[in-house]
């Protein structure tokens, strides 16, 4: 910059004006709180999909166990589970077919102190 001797300057010359830096501010703001939204979202679905996935692999677990019975009663049955650090809440419903001794397995499986099912398995047990 050339030094002027008079000492009046231009107003481009002097910098930005603090309406110019506010609306810069606000628009850096509504960026940087649209990625911290989307990092929240993101962090929230995957916790989601892992109990999901790990639900899964208790709901395949308790029918392979439940195929490998002898016999199987048609009671309804619930119990806990541990996967992955994780606890989960499992019920297994029973029910005749009308097929001679075919039966319809249902299992339903959440988040322990959680309401919803996170994976349904359904299978048929033939005895």
């Amino acid at each position: 910059m050339v030094a002027d001797p008079t000492g009046t300057h231009s107003s481009s010359e002097l910098g930005f004006s603090l309406f110019e830096s506010m609306i810069a501010l606000a628009v850096f703001s509504l960026a940087a709180l649209s990625c911290l939204t989307l990092i929240t979202q993101n962090t929230r679905s995957a916790s989601y999909l892992e109990a999901r996935n790990l639900a899964g692999f208790v709901a395949e677990n308790l029918m392979v166990e439940t195929r490998l019975e002898t016999i199987l009663n048609t009671s309804d049955t619930a119990g806990t589970a541990q996967m992955a650090g994780k606890s989960f809440e499992w019920e297994r419903l029973v029910s005749g077919t009308g097929e001679g001794g075919l039966k319809r397995i249902t299992i339903r499986v959440r988040e322990e102190e959680g309401s919803q099912t996170l994976a349904v398995l359904n299978g048929f047990w033939n005895g």
